[in-house]
């Protein structure tokens, strides 16, 4: 079928083609390198309704964004149909909700801050979207990093989440039919995230978008020898903080990308990973002669235990699945955990709402059928990409998508220790990185094979 889009100039194509990535670039970057999610207190009354000014900065540029791409696209892959249909899966739960407008709400802004972002690097990005990871995305991660490690070595006063420039009040009052808020419920307690919460106000949340990007780190360190010095310095950096920020989940991802790394041929040679472990503790040592800091790494590597109240609390919370025997195909609803899941919640443990598990949340919410669906797009989507990667004649370009996959694969793995979908950097981290992986798929610089 042609493209609605065929009889526009090859100049409006050409800029059709580039705004969409722009656009997911910039804001992508702005999710990672500072807490939008402040925005959402700066409120104007539109229509009756409170709506926080957040909404306009990112939604409407965002659909903008995916409008564009999906007008001006003029051939489609399955990967592609099925990226873009994947909401869909969420639907049935949706419409048996017991409130249905606020899983819509739920469900569009994780559609909004990570489907389509995703979507349109994938069906639109070209070279300059790569480029922009690489000149753009990368140093704002590293950017980031500088900020946890300000709040270490200044005892947490550099936080900009807990010191906004403008004190916005919370308690707005809003219509009982407004489907974008609802009033935190008083039995709920989110307690406050140790030190360093980065630009996302969470150690885990932040330490997450991270971690991404420490595989991306080592390809730049290993194919881009200009400004050697100071890409390693970076890699340095981001390697500290992730210690640093002393997330488990974190460490754990750590070591499966290094191993994954080793597995897949991202090898190095001898001097040069010296000179990288060399400049990781160097960076490193520079906060562990603090005897605080070194003591509190130390608990927190004693703290991999089953008797660790923290790991005690999400096991205790894997008992909200209680609720998939009256709701197991379907699930409760997108959003609806907290209020659905709170009767089956274990005696005697603060409620905070979450099962600190995005996949285990996915099918109490969107049903065991939905959760199957999710599993198999991500697998397939991998493993369609695996073996375009492996055909791959230049080597650098195939090294630079197994760091994608790597990064990838090592925010996946946090999602299993909080609810990632619901944080916007951490969302638009796994579904962008996840999208610039899938263009692997249309390229066709790959060894041809009988």
């Amino acid at each position: 079928m042609p493209s609605l889009s065929a009889g526009l100039s090859p100049t409006v194509r050409k800029w059709a083609d580039a705004v969409p990535p722009f656009v997911v670039m910039v804001l992508w970057g702005l999710h990672l390198g500072f807490p939008l999610q402040l925005l959402q207190h700066i409120r104007g009354t539109f229509f009756g309704y409170v709506i926080p000014v957040y909404y306009f900065l990112i939604v409407f540029p965002m659909l903008g964004a995916a409008a564009l791409t999906l007008f001006f696209k003029r051939h489609w892959t399955k990967w592609e149909l099925l990226w873009w249909l994947l909401p869909l899966i969420c639907v049935p739960g949706i419409l048996l909700s017991d409130d249905r407008m606020w899983s819509i709400r739920q469900w569009l802004s994780w559609i909004v801050r990570g489907v389509i972002p995703g979507g349109v690097l994938f069906s639109a990005a070209r070279e300059k979207s790569f480029l922009r990871l690489t000149n753009w995305i990368y140093p704002v991660i590293i950017a980031a990093s500088l900020v946890g490690l300000g709040e270490v070595y200044d005892g947490g006063s550099i936080n900009l989440w807990d010191n906004p420039l403008l004190r916005i009040r919370l308690d707005v009052p809003q219509p009982n039919s407004n489907p974008f808020y609802r009033p935190q419920d008083s039995s709920y307690t989110l307690p406050l995230s140790n030190r360093p919460g980065g630009t996302q106000g969470n150690r885990l949340a932040y330490a997450s978008t991270l971690l991404c990007f420490l595989p991306l780190g080592l390809w730049l360190l290993k194919y881009k020898k200009r400004f050697y010095p100071a890409r390693l310095a970076a890699v340095g950096i981001l390697t500290s903080i992730l210690l640093i920020a002393q997330v488990r989940a974190v460490w754990l991802g750590v070591l499966v990308s290094a191993i994954l790394m080793w597995a897949v041929g991202l090898r190095r040679d001898r001097w040069e990973t010296v000179r990288i472990i060399a400049g990781a503790l160097v960076c490193l040592g520079v906060f562990l002669v603090w005897p605080r800091m070194l003591h509190e790494l130390w608990s927190r590597f004693n703290s991999f235990h089953l008797t660790d109240p923290s790991i005690q609390a999400r096991l205790q919370f894997l008992e909200t699945a209680t609720v998939l025997r009256d709701h197991w195909l379907f699930g409760v609803g997108f959003g609806q955990f907290p209020t659905a899941c709170k009767p089956y919640a274990p005696q005697g443990v603060i409620w905070q709402a979450t099962p600190d598990n995005q996949f285990l949340r996915w099918g109490i919410e969107n049903g065991l059928v939905s959760l199957f669906l999710l599993l198999a797009f991500l697998f397939g989507l991998v493993r369609a990409g695996w073996k375009k990667i492996k055909l791959m004649k230049d080597v650098r370009q195939a090294d630079f998508y197994k760091s994608l996959l790597i990064g990838w694969l090592g925010v996946a793995l946090t999602f299993l220790f909080f609810d990632g979908f619901y944080w916007g950097a951490c969302n638009m981290t796994f579904w962008c990185s996840l999208g610039l992986l899938a263009t692997c798929l249309g390229r066709a610089d790959v060894e041809q094979t009988s």
